[in-house]
């Protein structure tokens, strides 16, 4: 098992460590200044959600888009509410990761014009590794279905959080630190502002929050996210960290289903070493991250109508690990997801919380 974590961590290193890229080309060597087609090209200046990044930054991806559409992404990695404040002169999209953020930068920007359009959706899991999840089978909050683990009881696992309760209470003699979940800073980046509503919702006994009950809830939030400490603004960078530094520094956190399937899909040669070390548990109910861009020119418009195209959808799906549809998680990749114990269908969600509710809800951090 050992020497399994430090292949992974060795891995990771070299498929991540030059993972922060913050401007694409258009192409690969042999580009042009046209289409096939003859049509001019048209770069489309973007900023968008880190977990994005491998997806623009493919080279089939890109030939797509600068053979059939004519278009050539500028892009800058930004945190999806981060993406919303500032000036946006210049900018033809912003691509976050939620509907929830869509809402805020309209908040935000009461008198831009601008037009939406979700094109995936991946849903908010934790990670952790193996000691951790059998010790939380055997303490009731999380029950293995088949293949799958599920936190059967988020609000109990609150309450450990809340309580203080030690990871060495649990049966970890060596895994110093309370029971905990670490995410990115809500105020910042998408995955961490989704799970501060999904855990309000959890509190309010999986009932929906409103601006009244959530106040009864707001100083246990601010407890649990002090309790994490330094938080990353980019889901990427958290995703990469919990891999690199382990089990000791990152017993669990909070981020995209995607990251994982991208990951294991680009290391074919590493499935088995990913399989026995990773642990993916589901939160009963979860969120989605829906990923809607918003388009503030012509520009953008035309690169939201070309991300719907189907076989930049397969890709999606297929190499990156984003949900785009029922029918088109059939075959191949669903045998992944069973793999590293995935289901193939997100059976408990909850909706989350107004944009007002969620507004009220960072304020307080």
């Amino acid at each position: 098992m050992k020497k399994g974590l430090g292949l992974l961590f060795i891995l990771m290193a070299v498929g991540l460590g030059l993972g922060y890229v913050y401007f694409f080309e258009g192409t690969q060597g042999g580009s042009s200044d046209h289409a096939s087609g003859g049509k001019a090209l048209k770069t489309v200046v973007v900023r968008f959600g880190s977990e994005k990044k491998g997806f623009l930054n493919d080279p089939e991806v890109k030939r797509i888009l600068h053979d059939k559409y004519g278009l050539v992404i500028d892009g800058t990695k930004m945190g999806s509410l981060e993406m919303s404040s500032g000036a946006l002169e210049g900018i033809d999209a912003l691509w976050p990761s939620s509907e929830l953020a869509a809402a805020v930068f309209a908040s935000r920007h009461p008198g831009v014009n601008f037009k939406k359009s979700n094109i995936f959706s991946t849903p908010i899991v934790f990670y952790s590794w193996p000691a951790i999840a059998e010790a939380l089978v055997k303490a009731g909050v999380v029950e293995k279905r088949q293949k799958t683990f599920y936190i059967i009881k988020m609000k109990k696992y609150l309450e450990m959080m809340l309580n203080k309760k030690s990871w060495k209470s649990l049966g970890l003699p060596y895994q110093n630190g309370g029971v905990t979940v670490r995410c990115t800073d809500p105020r910042l980046s998408n995955s961490g502002y989704l799970l501060s509503g999904l855990l309000a919702i959890v509190m309010n006994d999986n009932r929906m929050v409103d601006k009244q009950t959530i106040e009864t809830f707001i100083s246990g939030l601010r407890d649990i996210f002090k309790a994490m400490g330094y938080m990353e603004n980019s889901s990427g960078i958290l995703f990469d960290k919990y891999i690199k530094q382990g089990q000791g520094a990152f017993p669990m956190i909070a981020n995209y289903e995607s990251l994982l399937l991208e990951f294991y899909n680009a290391h074919p040669e590493s499935h088995g070493i990913i399989k026995d070390n990773i642990r993916v548990m589901i939160p009963e109910p979860t969120v989605w991250s829906e990923h809607p861009v918003i388009a503030l020119t012509k520009a953008g418009q035309e690169l939201m109508a070309a991300l719907q195209d189907d076989d930049l959808q397969q890709i999606a799906w297929q190499r990156f690990g984003f949900r785009t549809g029922g029918i088109l998680e059939m075959g191949k990749t669903a045998e992944v997801l069973e793999t590293l114990g995935l289901p193939k269908q997100i059976q408990s969600v909850t909706p989350l919380p107004t944009a007002e509710v969620m507004e009220k809800i960072i304020a307080s951090f």
